[in-house]
């Protein structure tokens, strides 16, 4: 979104010659650093103006407020021109340009400066100089006893014709919407007071409210403020600074089911406590989720018992993370799965939640554990009474470290356990091993059984795959990002590569592998490709493209299309082909035609569906109905639930929808709370838990998840 509004790169001259011509002309920084010392722009020996920048594939948001916007390279399609400097050409590329709007540009054919603000930092370095006036230096000669200071005030204050005509027109000069009332945290008797020697003594018996005070005495007294959170308080209550008291509001949106209560947009925003203030720190966490308290001891109140402190009542109300919900978890798995599948949960806890006592959790689950090892010796040696040793545990260790790698690319040792006892080769070349384990038998059995059934265009792709590599395709994989190690922010990295040493058991697997089959590859980066490339030519001392490793890629090639393939593809819809439905085929076609852009638009731009394609509601309520009709009596027939789903662009709508087919549901709901935290304390201050809990990334249940 960012590179369609601002851009900092030299447009291409063939495509819009007007910009390019602006461009050159106006946003072009002098080349200065080692190319031209004695720019204005030099100080002590470097560029005040932080040129030349780094060149950077893709727009990154900065941590200051400013971005660093898309400068691509000339071998990443970037462009470059040829400049005069001091009677010499000088080439210049997307480094040493100012960020600019193509628009405006174009419009104004000046220099116009324009950046991306998204921190208090860039905007408050705006509103300064929108609000600070404006500025006039006067000089003139003048005899040493005449000073006029109505004149010399109203010399020093100039005043443009366009300000002049926004205050005659007693136009805004500021304005803040919505209204935001800040909200004080402190523990008891904690309140800061203001007193003098008079008053000492009064202000120590009987300290001013403060907001929160106010909040715990409007609780007790209004039964509406009961169901409210302290932040929400503002919505429907005016602060009145001089009582100390909170007011209903008389104006707003009217709350059914409470006359009298009005809402509006004005939002309440608790003050940010640092971890270090332990104890105001929780209290702080309490008030987030906890509705209607009317004390600080109505707050460590949690099922009728009395906390110690304020983090007691937290971990009651299972708002910290701690090992209670792991050890939770591998206790209903110890009743019901099996060893192998405790053993998986167990590496996927230890490997991505961060347990804080991981061992503790090993010393009381390992029995289960193991206990598949301890069957299978007892029936080998036909001794029933055989008990678990340090050697059967030490064997569920090494399966649970090959899942950690598999995993994280972790072993143990890391994770806070004891490293297994296993010789060092057998660790060294457990990814080799990994890859090889598979029956061959087994799988040509497949291969013989499965080709036949092939429709014309598979068993052309089939044989044109097979003659490039003489080797049968393996069930099972890995994620790219798991398998290859690719790095998270490639796109910020010109030329990246895969984490993969020669040394490592990865490396010795690519040096022998015939052929790597990526599935749904248009949806990766094409650095990802790239990077695996260059790993490759590396691994295998090779310079051809992959180090001369045969890759198939396969996917919706409509969505992008990769360079060097060969494009094979697979038109026929196996599914609509099975189960021989004449509809299905029919919209098959026409979601082809979709996605083609085969299908035509009306004046707006807008597709226009063919009239049997889908049948339109007129409400979400409606949609409901049609797809899940008579749920109540159907919601335990899973047949008839997977045949059924409703997709929606927006988490919004789909936790709306979801809202209204859950309450259609015999039972209670039952509601789940995530355990959102900053991973480092200085970050806790600028990012508080409330705003932790709103964010909604894709894949991640809600704050809240209400289950039935």
């Amino acid at each position: 979104m960012i590179d369609t509004v601002v851009s900092a790169e030299i447009p291409d001259q063939t495509i819009d010659p007007g910009l390019f011509e602006v461009v050159t002309k106006n946003l072009i920084h002098s080349p200065c650093g080692d190319i031209n010392r004695n720019s204005p722009c030099m100080i002590d020996g470097k560029c005040s103006k932080r040129f030349p920048i780094q060149l950077i594939a893709e727009t990154i948001t900065g941590d200051d407020g400013y971005p660093q916007y898309r400068r691509r390279s000339t071998e990443d399609n970037g462009k470059s021109t040829v400049i005069k400097l001091q009677n010499q050409d000088v080439e210049i590329d997307n480094r040493w340009i100012v960020p600019y709007s193509p628009i405006l540009s174009k419009m104004f054919n000046a220099q116009i400066n324009v950046e991306y603000c998204n921190s208090v930092k860039s905007i408050k370095y705006i509103c300064k100089y929108v609000n600070k006036g404006s500025d006039m230096a006067v000089f003139g000669v003048a005899p040493e006893d005449s000073h006029d200071e109505i004149l010399q005030y109203q010399m020093g204050r100039y005043i443009s014709t366009n300000e002049a005509v926004w205050r005659i027109f007693s136009f805004p000069i500021l304005d803040r919407h919505p209204v935001v009332v800040d909200l004080a945290v402190h523990l008891e008797n904690g309140q800061r007071v203001y007193f003098t020697a008079a008053n000492a003594e009064q202000r120590a018996v009987e300290p001013r409210a403060t907001t929160l005070t106010a909040y715990f005495q409007l609780c007790e007294t209004d039964e509406f403020a009961r169901t409210l959170l302290y932040s929400e308080v503002p919505h429907y209550f005016t602060w009145n600074a001089s009582t100390k008291k909170f007011q209903r509001r008389k104006q707003g949106t009217s709350v059914d089911g409470y006359p009298g209560i009005f809402r509006t947009d004005a939002l309440g925003r608790i003050y940010t406590v640092s971890p270090a203030n332990i104890e105001c720190f929780y209290l702080r966490l309490l008030l987030v989720n906890v509705h209607g308290p009317q004390s600080f001891q109505h707050l460590r109140a949690i099922n009728d018992q009395m906390c110690a402190t304020y983090r007691e009542a937290c971990q009651q109300l299972h708002l910290l993370e701690d090992d209670t919900h792991w050890d939770a978890t591998l206790r209903d798995a110890s009743i019901s799965s099996t060893p192998n599948q405790i053993r998986m949960l167990f590496a996927i806890i230890i490997s991505t939640c961060f347990p804080s006592n991981p061992l503790e959790l090993w010393n009381k689950y390992k029995d289960f554990m193991a206990e598949d090892i301890l069957i299978r010796l007892q029936h080998r040696s036909n001794d029933p009474a055989l008990l678990l040793t340090l050697e059967m545990y030490n064997e569920a260790l090494i399966m649970i470290e090959d899942l950690c790698h598999t995993i994280a690319n972790k072993a143990l040792g890391q994770l806070g356990l004891t490293q297994p006892n296993r010789p060092m080769h057998d660790l060294f070349e457990r990814e080799l091993q990994r890859e090889q384990q598979f029956d061959r038998d087994e799988l040509r059995a497949f291969v013989q059984t499965c080709t036949p059934q092939l429709n014309d265009q598979q068993k052309d792709a089939y044989d044109k795959v097979m003659q490039a590599v003489n080797s049968t395709l393996l069930d099972g994989g890995h994620t790219a990002h798991s398998a290859l190690k690719l790095p998270l922010n490639m796109q910020a990295i010109e030329t990246p590569t895969c984490n993969i040493s020669r040394s490592s058991g990865m490396a010795k697997v690519l040096q022998q592998t015939s052929i790597i089959l990526w599935d749904e590859c248009p949806m990766a980066h094409k650095k990802s490709l790239e990077a695996l490339s260059r790993t490759l030519q590396d691994l295998r001392q090779s310079q051809q493209l992959f180090g001369g490793a045969l890759i198939l890629l396969s996917g919706d090639f409509r969505q992008t299309l990769p360079a060097h393939v060969q494009r094979l593809s697979l038109t026929t819809n196996m599914r609509v082909r099975v189960q021989n439905d004449s509809l299905a085929r029919e919209f098959s076609k026409q979601l082809l035609k979709i996605g083609d852009g085969k299908i035509a638009s009306d004046q707006n731009g807008f597709i226009m569906l063919p009239n049997n394609f889908c049948i339109i509601v007129s409400s979400k309520q409606e949609l409901i109905d049609r797809v899940f009709p008579n749920i109540v009596q159907n919601y335990n027939n899973h047949d008839w639930l997977r045949k059924r789903a409703i997709l929606a662009p927006k988490n919004i709508n789909v936790n709306e929808i979801n809202f209204h087919i859950q309450e259609k549901l015999p039972g209670d709901s039952v509601t789940y709370k995530s355990i959102d935290t900053a991973m480092n304390n200085e970050d806790a201050v600028n990012y508080p838990v409330e705003f932790l809990n709103s964010l909604e990334p894709p894949g991640q249940p809600p704050d809240n998840l209400n289950l039935k």
